[in-house]
This record gives C-alpha cells, structure tokens and sequence, in this order.
C-alpha cells in the first residue's frame, strides 16, 4: 500500500483556514464515513498551525484522559500533569497558550461511547472556559449516526454552538486522474466501483491491472478490505446480521420492500425499519423514478455494493481459504455489475456538469413497467429533454441504440408536443456513431471522449 499525495480537499481547506483566521472562539464538528480521510485532512489543515491534536482510541474514557493529559503536557513540555476530566484539560490548555491555539479532537466518538456524559461535558467547557477564549476547537469522528445525534441534533447539549460543520464526502471520478496519473480510464472505473472514491481503499491499488488487483484485496481473507465491511457496521449497528441480509438482497437487485423482506425472512413491515436505519447512515438511499413517485432501494457507495454483491455470501468459505467459488462468481458477473456502476457514474458526471448539453432542471432515471430508460434530463423553461443509454460494451452500434431509445422516449409524455429531444449513447467504443436520428441531435461518447473531457479541466 503506497500512502497518496493529499487531493482534491481544497473547499473544505479554505473553510477551515478562515475559520482559523478569524479571532475568538470558533467550534467546528468534522464528520465523515471510515477511511474518508478526516484525519489527513486534520494533519494537512494543522501542519503550520499552533495546535494540539489528539487522537481518541476505542478504550475506556479514563485511559484516554491519561493520553490527553500525556499530548497536553508534551506540548506545553511540562512535566506530565493528571488529568481528571476534560474540563480540566481545557483549564490547562488556556491557561498555558501563548497565542491562537487549534485543539482538535479526532474520533471524538470514542470518548463518547465510553461516557456519554462527555457531550455533556463539552457543554460546559464551550459555555464556562473556551468561549471568551482565542481558540479553535475541532471534533472529528467517523460513527455517523453517532456525531448527528450527539453533536449536531436539536437535542443535543451542543446544538447551536457549533461555528461550522464538515461533512467528508468521497473523491470524485475525476479525482482519479490526478491520484493514479497517466492510467487507462477503464482501469479507473474498475477501481472506483470497489472503492468509490474512499482514499484508504484508493491506497491498495496501483490501477494497472484491477481485476487481479481486486482479487488480492476483496478475496483473500488477510485483506483489510475483505474485513472492513463487517468493522464498519459492527460499529454502528446492533444485529448486524439482519443487516447483512437487507443490503445482500439490495445487492443482488432485489430492490422493493417485499422482496428485500423475502430475502431477508422479514416481515414486510419490519423491514421498513432496517431500511430506514440504513438510509440515515448514508448506506442505502432511495431511487424514484422521474416523473413517478413509489421508489426502489439502492445501496449507496460502490465498496459497499461490491462487498455485498461478490463477498457477502462466500464470506465464511473465503475466511477458510476456499475461494474458488467466490472468484467464479465474480469473473461471471463483474462486468455486468460494472454495467450498473458506469450508469451511476455518468448520472454522476451529468449532476457535476461534465457534459455541456444545455442546461437542464431536473435529471434522473426513468422506468414505467417493463421500459426503462438510464438518464432523462430536462429543462422546463426550453422544454429540451435529452434520453441518455449507457452500454458497458465495446463496439456499439449508435444507430441500433437510439432507434429502441427513442421508441421507450415515447412513453414519456412530458410537453410531447413541443419538446426538443436529443439522443445520448455512453459506450466503451463504437462500430458506428451517428450525429443525428430522425430528427434528434445525437451525442456519443466513448471512453476515450471521457477522458479527454477530464483531461481538459
């Protein structure tokens, strides 16, 4: 595993940097999922800052009293002090600043799971020693569910006294570019449906051969990513079994309430809970149809849906050593998942404005019984609408495509009369591109287009 150079964190550096140059007191919370790179971006943020920074650790509260005392007193190089609760590591820490100071706190959630009283605590310490003070507090942590509840919820003693808040999200595709370098596009988007932009797991690849590359670290039982899944909502979840079981039939295509129910022997009403729970921690979400209203179930990142597509079910067979069945199941059906994560992405892309179409209003999927389109954009104000097909597959004939795309645009009876169409095909490569279809503008875009409009930026 090689360590990355920092990329792609420049509007949440610029936020905390003003945050920094302002004087008094100022509280920012630092969220994010595992792995999302919170603690680099501390590290890169308090480089050439006066500041203490502290690591929690998934231990008793007193033991991380005793390490933040050991932290306070070799900054200060004091004699080590004891501590007896935060409040008084706080007391010391004003009293012996000579300037601005940053204190951050990372995986603050520990400290809270060992003593829920600290968020409490925190109250008191913000409210009572740091207020009037020059000070920059920041408090990370990756338990989600945890730091929204006990930080940034209503009923949280804290709750409104946070300057800021930051909430990690996952590099870009377009990331990629600048991490990997001067790699081949497909071998990007191979990576990015196992990683999905998390810079940890972006870390144990090289990008120069990914299938072999994921067979390494999602099939061998010493991995760190085989694991990682099963650590992540073991920390946040209780009966994570049951989980399990949701997002495995999520995985699969099983996408509706009832079928999720079936597979997960649940009862149709129960499962309406699990879901829930699963979307508030970010790793299912709903999809609705545009222009329709009763939804299906997705899971939202792509490790997640890989895990789960390819690992969950082999699970025990793989931590034993066998698995030969796993990696069948695997080399079957991994290009037909990369079928689902190129759709994703190109919807992605479309929202980052990476195609410069027109301008559209409203942007989604598009299914109606037994016809389904992969992207429909429109503009209300124009009435220009665009039909969007993406094919994981080489050679495509753009012709073919847009003739069955434009018999399913038919059943979309948005201003039918007066709309301008146009026609998107997304593909590996063509046999045969087209710029025109019975009328419509047509746009094709292979591979090599894609990474020259990356390229361009």
């Amino acid at each position: 595993m090689i360590r990355k150079r920092f990329v792609n964190r420049e509007a949440e550096m610029k936020f905390l940097n003003e945050a920094y140059k302002r004087k008094g007191f100022e509280f920012v919370v630092l969220t994010g999922r595992r792995r999302i790179g919170k603690s680099r971006l501390l590290e890169e943020f308090l480089k050439d800052k006066y500041r203490i920074y502290f690591l929690a650790e998934n231990r008793v509260y007193e033991y991380n009293l005793d390490k933040f005392s050991a932290v306070i007193s070799e900054f200060f190089d004091i004699p080590k002090v004891s501590i007896n609760s935060l409040r008084q590591a706080f007391e010391l820490i004003v009293k012996l600043k000579r300037k601005r100071i940053v204190v951050a706190i990372d995986e603050f959630s520990y400290l809270v799971k060992h003593n829920p009283y600290v968020v409490g605590e925190m109250q008191g310490i913000i409210d009572e020693v740091l207020k009037d003070e020059d000070v920059f507090l920041i408090l990370s942590g990756s338990a989600v569910s945890l730091i929204q509840k006990e930080l940034l919820s209503y009923s949280s003693p804290l709750y409104g006294r946070t300057t800021g808040t930051v909430f990690l999200k996952p590099l870009r595709f377009s990331d990629f570019f600048e991490w990997y370098g001067n790699r081949s596009i497909e071998e990007m988007i191979k990576i990015f449906s196992v990683t999905d932009g998390i810079p940890k797991y972006m870390e144990f690849f090289e990008c120069k051969d990914a299938e072999k590359e994921i067979i390494r670290t999602f099939f061998n039982p010493h991995s760190f990513l085989f694991r990682e899944m099963v650590e992540i909502l073991s920390e946040e979840l209780r009966n994570v079994g049951l989980y399990f079981s949701v997002l495995e039939a999520i995985s699969l295509g099983k996408n509706r309430a009832t079928e999720i129910a079936n597979y997960s022997y649940l009862k149709p009403g129960e499962v309406s809970a699990y879901l829930r729970i699963l979307e508030n921690l970010g790793f299912v979400k709903k999809v609705v149809p545009l222009f329709g209203k009763k939804g299906i179930y997705d899971i939202s990142d792509n490790y997640t849906k890989f895990w789960f597509r390819f690992v969950s079910k082999h699970f025990s067979e793989i931590e034993e050593g066998f698995s030969e069945s796993a990696l069948h199941a695997f080399r079957k059906n991994f290009n037909t998942y990369l079928g689902f994560v190129f759709e994703d992405l190109i919807l992605r892309l479309f929202k980052e404005g990476r195609f410069r179409i027109f301008p559209f209003t409203k942007i989604g999927k598009w299914w109606h019984k037994d016809k389904e389109i992969d992207i429909v954009a429109l503009n209300e104000r124009t009435k220009e609408i665009l039909f969007a097909e993406c094919k994981w597959k080489s050679r495509v004939n753009a012709e073919k495509v847009c003739k069955k795309l434009a018999e399913k645009s038919r059943y979309i009876n948005w201003n039918s009369e007066k709309r301008k169409e146009c026609l998107v095909i997304f593909a590996k490569s063509f046999s045969k591109r087209i710029n025109e279809f019975e009328g419509r503008k047509v746009w094709c875009f292979d591979l090599k287009d894609l990474e020259r409009i990356f390229k361009r930026r």
